[in-house]
């Protein structure tokens, strides 16, 4: 996501005049009185000459702004851009109009739509958290794409996506975003921005049709193996959260081990025997104490039941029952109203069973 500071950013520098509705200029203000970034107002204003075509009115408006705000980075690039578009030949009538950033004014609901795709590309700039960033790009993506199709003369959200394309590695919508901002003439423009993205797409391939298939295929096998490999790591996590140091009364002798409470089922693997409980077998756990020792019968609807204590590792580890080794009852309790959803049942709370309608029943 380092590109959303690097390309995204540097493009990001001149939206603020190519997006914003406009509204009326303030009154000039001498430079002594005045310092920083011109208002949001006066720029607004800039983008409506722009869009109108009045170059010379936009021209007169930045040279004055200048004044009062001549560190304001944006008016010194917006003069720039102004006199290249005054400086550019009229366009032949048969040919795209390039030299022109917004090929065509917008109004009502499409000027909705560019201006909340321009925030949603501006929000994840903003943003420090790369799921977040990743999720406003990905929209993007998909509501610049219903948006284009209607409107393919906007560049600017062509640009945006070929930047968004780099940050999130797909080669085909980078490619596509390419190829456009070629066909409007953008190496000849004199954009550096612009031409700046094209040389980011063409040193990574993006920009050869029979290169951009494969490498789209190589980009997916590399997200879906990071999502398997994340999904492998929840798991792992969430098997060590739910895994527990326990002993396991059979007959008059304890086995020590650990028992892990999965979504479907239970695991004890101890010194005495491996036990696999499937949970829609089950069809109680109840706490069950004798001396100072208490622990959880697991009650299958038919068959043995097992008694399972949760003890410390230590106590484990040397294989001892000790008053000071056995952790409460609710230790798996908790484990198996989380995972398995079991719910209280009678007998004072200590009876958990499944939710009603799923197989309730009590073993013998």
């Amino acid at each position: 996501m380092k590109t959303i500071v690097g390309t995204l950013a540097v493009m990001m520098l001149l939206l603020p005049l190519n997006a914003q509705t406009a509204s009326a200029p303030p009154a000039a203000q001498p430079a002594a009185a005045v310092s920083g970034q011109a208002p949001d107002e006066a720029t607004n204003k800039i983008t409506e000459l722009v869009h109108a075509g009045k170059y010379g009115e936009a021209q007169q408006l930045v040279n004055g702004l200048l004044i009062a705000y001549p560190s304001d980075a944006r008016l010194v690039q917006a003069k720039g851009l102004i006199e290249q578009l005054m400086a550019a030949p009229a366009p032949a009538a048969a040919a795209p109009a390039a030299t022109v950033p917004a090929a065509a004014a917008l109004t009502g609901e499409d000027k909705l739509d560019y201006s909340a795709l321009i925030e949603m590309v501006r929000q994840a700039q903003e943003s420090t958290d790369l799921e977040e960033q990743t999720r406003l790009l990905q929209q993007f993506m998909e509501q610049s794409a219903g948006f284009l199709k209607q409107h393919p003369e906007q560049m600017e959200i062509w640009q945006l996506r070929g930047a968004a394309a780099i940050s999130l590695q797909e080669p085909k919508a980078g490619y596509e975003a390419g190829q456009r901002l070629l066909a409007a003439g953008a190496m000849d423009n004199g954009d550096a921005n612009v031409q700046q993205l094209l040389a980011k797409l063409k040193l990574l391939g993006w920009m050869d049709k029979e290169k951009v298939e494969g490498l789209q295929l190589q980009a997916d096998a590399a997200r879906s193996a990071q999502v398997a490999a994340s999904a492998a790591e929840q798991a792992a996590a969430l098997r060590a959260q739910y895994t527990f140091p326990a002993a396991h009364a059979d007959g008059f002798h304890y086995g020590y081990g650990h028992i892990t409470i999965n979504a479907d089922d239970a695991v004890y693997v101890g010194t005495d025997s491996t036990i696999h409980m499937q949970r829609s077998e089950i069809g109680e756990v109840r706490v069950a104490c004798f001396s100072y020792v208490c622990g959880m019968y697991f009650t299958p609807k038919g068959g043995r039941k097992y008694f399972i204590v949760a003890m410390t590792e230590e106590a484990v580890n040397a294989r001892v029952m000790q008053q000071n080794s056995v952790r409460p009852p609710a230790v798996l309790g908790n484990a198996v109203v989380a995972r398995w959803g079991f719910v209280q049942g009678n007998d004072k709370n200590k009876v958990l069973v499944p939710p009603e309608g799923q197989g309730r029943g009590r073993g013998k």
